[in-house]
């Protein structure tokens, strides 16, 4: 959904900023990027006033644009004017505002606009592409608007000339938001429900959402679970996992009547708040978002005030975003935007223009530390391990650690058996730790790998407690590396303890599940049953874990629990995919935890890998095949492999240790 619309909704000022006056109005039609072709959120080039271009999101649900604080520096607008509270899901945030003199958008010029700058929860980018902000509805109730969404195409008209369809419907902007009617069938267990609603058109959302009294006619066909619910000014890397997921209710639609037209689908909406009397969210009803509009022309009227959905008229598109957009960036290759254009490429299939736009780069700026961390990870992913060491050896270990880079550098090193030297890097980057004290956490987790590799393992233990005390999100984190160290210790106990509290803070994470599982003993087995299905309960119907809790299932004599969770996760996640090497890798991924049809196994994830032979996802599968085909050491080969191209994670990296072969006894 669009986090950033709920705060902004109330922020906005009446009024927004209007197309330049001149004879006439021309007619734009500007193409819509995605970072891939499902993606719900698309985003639209804008021409800045220093001659640059930078992607901006498409979202009808936020009353003020929002632009990133680096490009509003790099536009010298002069200093933010403090502009008061934005509200939110997550509480109230300060926020501040420029005036950017002119934007432009495919040759219309929009005059003193008003962003919000630096706002949390704006992302930097959607995969490969750079987002430098949001349009919101300050910028478009200047115009008419048609979102062509098949065609991936967006429509700029003149205000008050453009006509909308007979079958339109009434929508209202007041100048914060643009609410319009709307009806919903929602039906479960043989109950159907039908109610008139008036939602915000958000552009910027996933799907539906509702928030309190806004969801009460369809609670007898809810169902109550939790998830993550998260707004303007939350930041994950504070927030505590305990913290993460809040009770909600899911309504599963079937039927929406929008914009003069009824459109069937299969979505969950999403209702919070359901059971709390407070009036903190009195300002927004509900939002309708990607999944209701994303087979139609969205006609958007503001003048007449008018809303349509149609069927496009133009031929289906699929724009290969990564590479469009690395075409427009090659045709003005700024120096400092080099790691952009590599990281493009690569996301374009183009694995060459990616190491050349590295290596250019780097020619042009031999010590740019982003080039150097992609030119290591390139390296990474041919398989020169070696060679993408000893380039990340020569940054600093802040430069890695601001990168997210650190605790891999060091974890590479131990995978290479590099231990004496990965232990004497990780103990004297906490000198560091005066110049860089945000980096305190990467730094000490990183030494704490490093002296569980050289076997220290109480010394490991106390360098982890020191990274939980350094760490933003409170004492509750690393806790899948704690487990992973008591179990190196031989602490069975130790490390069924983390496990368990990770199942309790997040149960949709389905890794812990299955490792506790692997540390049990029969004595345990009534307390993980007991987790397990607390754990479960938890959740909404349809985003259970299947595939680890039915691993888990197996691994602690329950067969027919096993098989039932394993058969209902492949038939949700396997099954409605096409046919590819991913479909291949699930296929493998659930048959190898099942035990079952290991030669169909071998052979779809021979497939997958045969196309995607880096892919760190497919190598972890490939080792649970082998494991399960009693191919130890295959299965220990590859789950090496899989780790050296993410040295960081620790799942990972327990699989190397937990699928090393047994030595054989001496004759």
């Amino acid at each position: 959904m669009s986090l950033l619309a709920f705060a902004l909704c109330l922020a906005a000022e009446r009024g927004g900023a209007v197309p330049a006056r001149g004879e006439a109005q021309p007619y734009a039609t500007l193409d819509l990027y995605r970072p891939s072709a499902d993606a719900d959120k698309v985003l639209v080039p804008v021409e800045l006033p220093d001659g640059s271009q930078e992607l901006f999101i498409v979202d009808t649900g936020a009353a003020t644009s929002a632009i990133s604080r680096e490009v509003a520096d790099r536009l010298n607008l002069g200093p933010a004017v403090d502009a008061g509270l934005l509200m939110g899901l997550s509480g109230v945030v300060p926020w501040e505002k420029v005036v950017v003199p002119t934007i432009g958008l495919g040759g219309i010029d929009v005059k003193a606009v008003e962003f919000a700058v630096g706002v949390a929860g704006v992302p930097e980018s959607l995969g490969a592409l750079p987002v430098a902000g949001i349009l919101g509805v300050n910028v478009w109730s200047g115009f008419g608007v048609v979102i062509d969404y098949p065609a991936d195409v967006l429509e700029l008209h003149p205000a008050g000339e453009l006509r909308t369809s007979r079958r339109s419907s009434p929508m209202q902007y007041d100048g914060r938001s643009v609410g319009v009617p709307v009806r919903i069938l929602a039906a479960h267990d043989g109950v159907r429900v039908k109610s008139d609603l008036r939602l915000e058109l958000d552009t910027g959302a996933h799907d539906v959402l509702l928030l309190q009294a806004t969801g009460e006619p369809f609670r007898a066909v809810s169902t109550a679970g939790e998830e993550p619910v998260l707004g303007i000014g939350v930041d994950l890397d504070d927030l505590p996992d305990m913290d993460l997921l809040q009770p909600t209710r899911r309504i599963p639609v079937r039927r929406v009547w929008i914009g003069g037209r009824r459109v069937d689908v299969d979505i969950d909406a999403r209702w919070l708040y359901a059971d709390e009397s407070s009036s903190e969210h009195h300002f927004l009803p509900g939002l309708v978002g990607y999944e209701v509009l994303r087979n139609h022309r969205v006609v958007l009227d503001f003048a007449a005030g008018r809303l349509a959905l149609t069927r496009s008229t133009r031929p289906p598109r699929d724009l290969d975003a990564n590479a469009a957009w690395l075409a427009r960036e090659r045709l003005r290759p700024v120096p400092e935007r080099a790691a952009l254009r590599a990281r493009l490429a690569w996301a374009a299939d183009d694995e060459p223009g990616a190491r050349a736009e590295v290596e250019q780069g780097l020619a042009a700026r031999p010590d740019d530390p982003e080039l150097k961390v992609l030119r290591a990870w390139l390296l990474r992913s041919e398989g020169r391990w070696d060679a993408s060491i000893e380039v990340l050896a020569t940054m600093t270990p802040g430069e890695l650690a601001s990168r997210g880079e650190w605790v891999s550098y060091v974890d590479a090193l131990i995978l290479e058996e590099r231990i004496p030297e990965a232990l004497a890097a990780a103990r004297a980057a906490l000198d560091q730790v005066r110049v860089s004290p945000d980096d305190e956490e990467d730094y000490l987790v990183a030494l704490s790998d490093a002296l569980l590799a050289a076997g220290e393992h109480a010394e490991a233990g106390a360098a982890l407690e020191d990274a939980s005390e350094a760490s933003r999100k409170g004492r509750g984190t690393h806790l899948l590396r704690r487990a992973r160290l008591a179990a190196a210790a031989g602490d069975r106990y130790g490390a069924m303890v983390p496990l368990r509290e990770l199942i309790q803070n997040i149960p949709l994470q389905g890794v812990p599940y299955w490792l506790y599982a692997q540390l049990t003993e029969p004595l345990d087995v009534a307390t993980y049953r007991r987790d397990v299905e607390t754990a479960l309960d938890r959740l909404h119907p349809g985003y259970e874990p299947w595939d680890f809790v039915g691993a888990g299932w197996l691994a602690v004599g329950e067969p027919t629990r096993a098989a039932e969770a394993l058969a209902a996760g492949h038939a949700r996640d396997c099954v409605p995919m096409e046919e590819g090497p991913y479909r291949a890798n699930c296929d493998a991924w659930y048959w190898a935890l099942g035990k079952e049809r290991l030669p169909e196994a071998q052979a779809r994830i021979r497939e997958a890998l045969e196309i995607h032979p880096d892919n760190a996802s497919f190598l972890d599968t490939a080792a649970a095949v082998a494991w399960a085909s009693g191919d130890a050491a295959t299965a220990h080969a590859h789950a090496v492999h899989a780790a050296r191209l993410h040295p960081d994670d620790p799942y990972l990296l327990w699989q190397v240790t937990r699928l090393t072969p047994t030595p054989s006894p001496a004759p």
